[in-house]
């Protein structure tokens, strides 16, 4: 997700509140989840074995995180490696010109087939393998159907543990809005709920294949949620004090870690790790080599460390 100038006016409230830094290291907690260095996570931990394989119903592809950048970039990326790789430049069919900017790339999550869904920040909703990224297409979404999901994070869920069926959620971009589901039939939003807890930005979302959904909310400080998919109340909370956006921000659950894309202090993204079972965020990756305005991983992925 990007903050360009358009989107001010849809964050005013927390854009108040954000205060830019550029270092990175342990946050703090609330609601009992433990401080920095804790082994109190708030965030349950799983048991499983990392990568599915055989009849688990996924697509290699759909086994790695994907980015997407600014100027459309398509990467994968390996978490285990810390490798990207470039897949190629989006090329979804936008419309604009000279007295209407160009849309740009604004959210992305991927499901288990290895499709990317990705939204621009004009509202509009496109689908395409990630193999191909020159072969986007545009869907019959209707932008603006629901009051406060003109913009939203979006991730796929599995609907229960070691499920092949699976949700693609929504988090409302607007203040003080919640989370929805999108049928991917009739590319209807249902709205789920409201947040709790005093989260009241934006957020970026991800989901595991253990069934559970997870925010990235953009404040000060920015926070990463557990939320429950019913009812759009937090179970647990971290803030991480020392983690800043910026210009944009993304979001991944892989192997029992949350990967965190930001861009406080330069036109690229940094790749930072915060790791519920210690509580710990770690600088990954300094200079990602583009800015990162969306990631999206699928329920495939693996919800432990792969061994």
């Amino acid at each position: 997700m990007r903050f360009a100038l358009e989107h001010v006016w849809r964050a005013s409230v927390v854009f108040a509140a954000l205060s830019l830094a550029t270092a990175c290291g342990n946050g703090g907690s609330t609601d009992g989840t433990g401080g920095s260095g804790s082994t109190g996570t708030g965030f349950g931990t799983t048991s499983g074995t990392g990568f599915g394989g055989g009849n688990d119903g996924c697509a290699d592809d759909a086994r790695l995180v994907y980015v997407l950048g600014s100027e459309r970039e398509l990467m994968s990326f390996d978490p285990s490696t810390l490798a990207f790789t470039q897949v190629g430049i989006v090329n979804c069919p936008v419309v604009g010109g000279p007295a209407i900017p160009i849309p740009t790339p604004f959210s992305m999550a991927v499901d288990r087939q290895g499709f990317a869904w990705i939204l621009y920040n004009d509202g509009s909703l496109f689908h395409m393998d990630v193999k191909a990224p020159d072969q986007c297409e545009k869907t019959t979404y209707m932008r603006g159907q629901l009051t406060g999901f003109n913009l939203f994070g979006m991730g796929f869920v599995s609907d229960m543990a070691g499920s092949q069926a699976e949700t693609l959620y929504l988090g409302s971009y607007e203040s003080g809005d919640g989370i929805g589901k999108l049928d991917l039939g009739s590319l209807l939003i249902n709205r789920i709920g409201y947040y709790d807890k005093q989260l009241n930005g934006p957020a970026e979302m991800t989901g595991t294949g253990d069934g559970r959904l997870f925010g990235f909310f953009f404040g000060n400080p920015v926070q990463v949620a557990e939320i429950d998919k019913t009812n759009s109340h937090v179970i647990s909370k971290r803030p991480l004090d020392k983690i800043h956006i910026g210009n944009a921000w993304a979001f991944a659950f892989w192997g029992g870690d949350f990967w965190l894309f930001t861009a406080p202090d330069g036109p690229h993204s940094h790749v930072d790790r915060y790791r519920p079972s210690d509580g710990t965020t770690t600088r990954m990756i300094e200079d990602a080599g583009l800015q990162i305005v969306g990631a999206g991983v699928s329920t495939c992925a693996p919800v432990v460390p792969p061994k």
